[in-house]
């Protein structure tokens, strides 16, 4: 019988605030007035570097049970683990089970 994991989806909110002058907006576009919505396309296109960042909540999207050869396969599958295709089986397993919290001392 093959081991089962389970998988939790999860997306993370934070809230980011950029500052820009109006001068630096008007810059911009010279030949019309400044717009307020001028800075949101700046954010929008990445022209801006953030301000600041605050992390606001994690929320849980999906849980499911995989398959050990499942999840052994979204190495494969996954863009964010590109630079994970080479590992092995061995190496794989490894990376899942590392570092839990239910290793610690403390027990759910």
């Amino acid at each position: 019988m093959s081991k089962r994991y389970a998988v939790v989806t999860t997306i993370q909110t934070f809230k980011h605030k950029y500052v820009v002058s109006e001068d630096r907006l008007q810059s911009l576009n010279e030949d019309s007035p400044v717009e307020l919505g001028w800075a949101d396309d700046c954010v929008t296109c990445d022209q801006i570097d953030e301000f600041s960042q605050k992390y606001i909540d994690e929320s849980i999207i999906e849980s499911k049970w995989m398959k050990e050869e499942d999840v052994l396969s979204m190495f494969d599958e996954d863009p964010e683990l590109e630079y994970l295709k080479d590992w092995d089986k061995e190496q794989r397993l490894t990376y899942l089970n590392h570092g839990l919290l239910l290793d610690s001392e403390e027990k759910i």
